[in-house]
């Protein structure tokens, strides 16, 4: 009796581990299926956030020379617009008596001529005074030629603008579009997320880590993966949108600074004494000038967003690279 007893219990016991082991591997082979989907939806998101990342430090480096080249325009403009005006003051004090104006001499009665104007005429011929005003005309050449000289300055820095802006915001454009990124992230949290389920139900039906070692790898995946954020993904998409469009602003107002740098520092501009001539290019000088502080503006906003951009990746990649590292 007892021995038939045992050997009911020993039947029950096998019955028992049988139907255990069927649904353990059951389970297990359950969860090996979603951590493969795992694998397939969440690896190779490290290598699209790295060329993200490298596209961004590009793209900072041609804004911040785009940045520097404004500086160096604005700073010749404003030297230049310093050194006319000392032109000017020269060119004045050459004519401050009154000689180079023929209508004014017209226009004086005899007695104020020879009364004001011979006596400057005399000492205009007395050694002394043909060597300050030879003098004084030589600091005008030459300041009319420095002047000129940074003028050009200005405009090869602006065009430099121009080129930069333009570069950064077709890189900008090229790489704007995060949509496969934004749809792998998700995809990859939506496996990770039914993993941590499967894996909850397997602990609670009673698999145990430690003689299922398979397990402890399902948990790792679990924690390592569950970091990986979409809307860091999204930043990225609209922060290199915004910083396309800063760009072009960029390169449009570097264009028409150029443009006005240009007609600024020509002879006919220059070289145009009348008020209307002065005026038109202190006007055009003026808004190269301008041109070029707002270009180290959007200089400054590119390198900015490019700079997030970068620190934005180098977090996200991280995670992603501890996610692989389980897979």
């Amino acid at each position: 009796m007892l021995k038939k007893l045992y050997s009911t219990l020993l039947v029950a016991i096998f019955t028992v581990n049988s139907c255990y082991a069927n649904n353990t591997d059951d389970v297990l082979t359950e969860i090996s299926q979603v951590y493969d989907i795992v694998g397939q939806f969440c690896g190779g998101i490290s290598d699209k956030i790295s060329s993200v990342s490298g596209v961004s430090k590009i793209n900072t480096g041609i804004t911040a020379v785009g940045t520097v080249a404004a500086g160096g325009a604005l700073y010749a403009g404003l030297k230049k617009e310093k050194l006319d005006t000392e032109v000017a003051e020269l060119a004045k004090k050459l004519c401050a008596d009154g000689y180079c104006d023929p209508a004014k001499i017209e226009s004086m009665s005899n007695e104020d001529f020879f009364r004001e104007v011979v006596p400057t005429l005399v000492d205009i011929f007395t050694i002394q005074s043909q060597i300050e005003k030879s003098q004084l005309k030589q600091q005008i050449q030459e300041g009319i030629a420095e002047s000129k000289r940074l003028g050009n300055w200005r405009t090869g820095l602006l065009a430099g603008t121009v080129g930069t802006n333009l570069a950064s915001a077709i890189i900008s454009g090229l790489n704007k579009d995060q949509s496969d990124l934004i749809q792998q992230i998700t995809a990859c949290n939506t496996a990770v997320a039914k993993l941590r389920n499967l894996y909850a139900d397997a602990l609670q039906s009673g698999i145990n880590p430690i003689e299922n070692p398979i397990m402890q790898t399902f948990e790792k995946t679990t924690k390592r993966c569950g970091t990986l954020s979409v809307s860091d993904a999204e930043k990225i998409e609209k922060r290199m949108t915004v910083g396309m469009g800063t760009s072009i602003a960029g390169t449009v107002i570097g264009a028409v600074g150029t443009g006005t740098s240009i007609a600024a520092n020509t002879d006919s501009v220059r070289q145009d004494s009348t008020a209307d001539g002065q005026k038109k290019e202190k006007t055009l000088n003026t808004i190269s000038n301008v041109a070029a502080g707002a270009n180290i503006a959007t200089g400054l906003v590119e390198t900015g967003f490019n700079i997030s951009l970068i620190s934005l990746t180098k977090d996200l990649l991280r995670s992603a690279q501890e996610c692989e590292a389980t897979l």
